[in-house]
Order: C-alpha cells, then sequence, then structure tokens
C-alpha cells in the first residue's frame, strides 16, 4: 500500500491538534460502558424512540456539557425534519459533507388476540428468536407527559415461529408494545457487554464520538435513527423507514457526500458452528456490502481508503479490521438511494435480536468510537472527499 495515502490521512488529522489524544482520554471503557448503560436500559420500540432514548442522549449531553467534558457547540436536534430522529450537530454549515447514522429503535411486538396461552403477538421486526420464554414488558406511552412506562411484565414466549406475550394482564389494548427486558451489564473479567446492543451500541459510539469532536471546527451529522426495525422479507421499502423518510423530507441542498451506517456485525460461526468468540476484542469493523448487496455496497474507491485509515490508525493504537463476514443491512438501505458514498462501520455482537444473550465487547465499543471521530475528520478535506467521493 502506498505509504503517501496513509501520510495524506495523518497530515489531515495534524490541522485538528491534540484530537487524537483528546479522543483517549475521552473515550474509555468506563465513560464507554456508562454511555451504552444509560441507552440500553431504556426501552424505545420503534416509532417511540425519539421520546426515549431520544430525551436519555440529550440529557447525556448536557451533563457533558456541564462537566466540561464537550463543548456547548455541540448541538441535540429533535425531530429532526419530521422524520422521528434525534441528531447531534457541530458547526455552523447547513451543509455537513458527512452524516454519520446509527439506530436508536429497538425490536418489538404488537399485541392481538387474547387467548389462554397470552396474547398473540406480531412482530414489528425481523424476528429471530428461537424457541423459549424472555423476560418481557409492555409499554404504553403517557400522550401528555410523553413518558414511557411499563403498564404489564410477562414473558414473550416463541414456539414455532409464532409469539405470544404470557402475562397476567387482561386489559391490554391492541396493539400495545411489547419489548425484551434486559438491563446493560459489564463482565470486567471477559471485557463482554450484555444488554440491548441492537442499537445502543452504535448510538453510543456516535455520541462519544461526536463529543470528542466538539472543540474541532468541524461540520458533521451525526443521526440517530427511528424505525430501523421493521419486517425484511417484503424488501426494502419495509424496512429502515426512520432514515428514508428524513432522506425524503431534508432539503436537497443539505444532503451530505457521505453516510456512514453504524450497527452491530455478526461475529460469524466457527468451523463447527459455533460462535467466533474469538472475534470479540480485536476492534471495530468495515465491511464492504451488507446482506449480499441488498444493502449498502461502499464504491471501491472508499474501500480502499478504509484500509488506508485501519493502518493509519493502528499506529495511533486503534483497531479498525476488515470483516468478511456476512453482515445485515441496516439504514444502508435507504442511504444509498442519496448517495453512492456509503460506508459500514460498525461493532462485532452476536445475538443482536436476543436468540441468544446479546453481546458485544467493550474494547471494540471503544475502537469503534475513536474510528468514527478520525472518519469524520478526514470527510472534512476538500481535497480528499474530489478524490475519493468525487
Amino acid at each position: 500500500m502506498p505509504i503517501d495515502r496513509i501520510e495524506a490521512i495523518a497530515q489531515i488529522i495534524a490541522r485538528y491538534p491534540g484530537v487524537i489524544e483528546r479522543a483517549h482520554a475521552l473515550i474509555t471503557p468506563e465513560r464507554a460502558f456508562a454511555l451504552f448503560k444509560r441507552i440500553s436500559d431504556t426501552r424505545a420500540p420503534t416509532l417511540l424512540a425519539r421520546h426515549t432514548r431520544g430525551r436519555v442522549i440529550e440529557g447525556l449531553l448536557g451533563e457533558a456539557q456541564r462537566e466540561g467534558v464537550c463543548a456547548a457547540s455541540l448541538r441535540y436536534l429533535h425531530n429532526l425534519h419530521g422524520s422521528g430522529a434525534v441528531a447531534l450537530s457541530l458547526g455552523k454549515s447547513d451543509r455537513k459533507p458527512i452524516w454519520c447514522f446509527a439506530h436508536i429503535d429497538t425490536i418489538s411486538f404488537l399485541t392481538g388476540a387474547l387467548s389462554a396461552e397470552g396474547y398473540a403477538l406480531t412482530p414489528f421486526c425481523e424476528a429471530k428468536q428461537s424457541d423459549g420464554r424472555r423476560a418481557a414488558q409492555a409499554m404504553a406511552l403517557d400522550p401528555e407527559s410523553q413518558a414511557l412506562t411499563t403498564i404489564a411484565r410477562g414473558w414473550l414466549v416463541t414456539r414455532n415461529g409464532a409469539h405470544c406475550f404470557d402475562t397476567p394482564a387482561r386489559d391490554l389494548p391492541p396493539a400495545t408494545r411489547v419489548v425484551y427486558s434486559s438491563e446493560a451489564e459489564w463482565d470486567r473479567a471477559t471485557g463482554m457487554i450484555h444488554g440491548c446492543i441492537d442499537d445502543a451500541a452504535g448510538a453510543a459510539a456516535l455520541t462519544l464520538a461526536a463529543m470528542a469532536l466538539s472543540s474541532c471546527d468541524v461540520n458533521v451529522l451525526f443521526v440517530l435513527n427511528d424505525e430501523e426495525e421493521g419486517p425484511v422479507a417484503p424488501g426494502p421499502q419495509a424496512f429502515a423507514r426512520g432514515s428514508a423518510r428524513l432522506l425524503h423530507r431534508a432539503p436537497r441542498e443539505s444532503l451530505p457526500e457521505l453516510i456512514t451506517v453504524t450497527d452491530t456485525h455478526d461475529v460469524g460461526q466457527d468451523a463447527d458452528g459455533g460462535l467466533r468468540a474469538d472475534r470479540f476484542g480485536t476492534g471495530a469493523c468495515f465491511a464492504a456490502f451488507a446482506s449480499l448487496a441488498r444493502g449498502g455496497v461502499t464504491p471501491p474507491p472508499l474501500l480502499d481508503f478504509q484500509r488506508d485509515l485501519s493502518r493509519y490508525l493502528s499506529s495511533q493504537g486503534v483497531r479498525l479490521i476488515e470483516n468478511g463476514n456476512y453482515v445485515g443491512r441496516s439504514d444502508d438501505a435507504s442511504a444509498i438511494l442519496s448517495t453512492p458514498n456509503v460506508a459500514l462501520v460498525g461493532c462485532p455482537g452476536a445475538y443482536a435480536h436476543f436468540a441468544q444473550r446479546p453481546r458485544i465487547h467493550v474494547s471494540d465499543l471503544v475502537d469503534l468510537a475513536k474510528t468514527l471521530a478520525v472518519y469524520c475528520l478526514v470527510a472534512q478535506d476538500d481535497a480528499w472527499r474530489a478524490r475519493v467521493l468525487g
């Protein structure tokens, strides 16, 4: 690989003195888990995310600004362009060259008819659960306070591809939201983080990257979408509808040249069909395409850049490796209709939809946040964009 391309990245970053050191100081395992837990432990069924996790992220930003962790230039935007997304914005320009996507809604189910076994459920997601009983809760939004509260607890039972909510409650209205119950935990002996990782991991990484860049003169929009979850079998039109709505409603002159999409990337299976546990703790990851090319496909010049970026980041103590395993589509299903320059940058994870206990590694989350911060800095350079994105 020609060294001048690595040096070109270094020269761009050198225009922002101390930013790498700031990222290392700010984006620690302790802070990464603390943000992840606040987001993960907040229920956010699809179409309600801005009322729950959105307000949590707004609160996290306010706390960080009061503590001097990040600058007041980082602004929180609620219900971006009426799309249901929230965002963190840096820079004075209305047009940001790069938007970073992650989603903050979680898989959920809609109640139907009540039987002796419980309420029949319709998945508002791609249901990947194996048979079994998992702790769950029914949620309702108070129309005046906009607070989401638990109105019933029980078990989400999956059997032969069908789902029901087994609960003592017998008065749930039709289409009540049912979500899995979980509490984020960090096993410090192994580094593994458990909880509602999809996509609290991505949301935490974007929030940390935004905080790390808040003192820099940059133009970036960190977008935390709602309604990424949804049924995928009918095709992309039924999936990632929140980001599609955002891109449709945003003023054309504000649209970016580059969109990064962050979600968990499956770690894959070993030769015996088990989980590739060795993949955890080896760094953030990027992929060339998603969902067998049904999702985003990164153009070759941008993919080459990411390989260069991996080498540069390695010299800075940040790990970013190429993921050759299957990667499911996310908001890239919408992003590719706005720009061909879509980058899939994520965090290795497993069981995001609760087939078993979800998991990521804390050091991978840290590397992901630092990677996104550096990516945003490089994207500020006009010559780089002309060469790689043009």
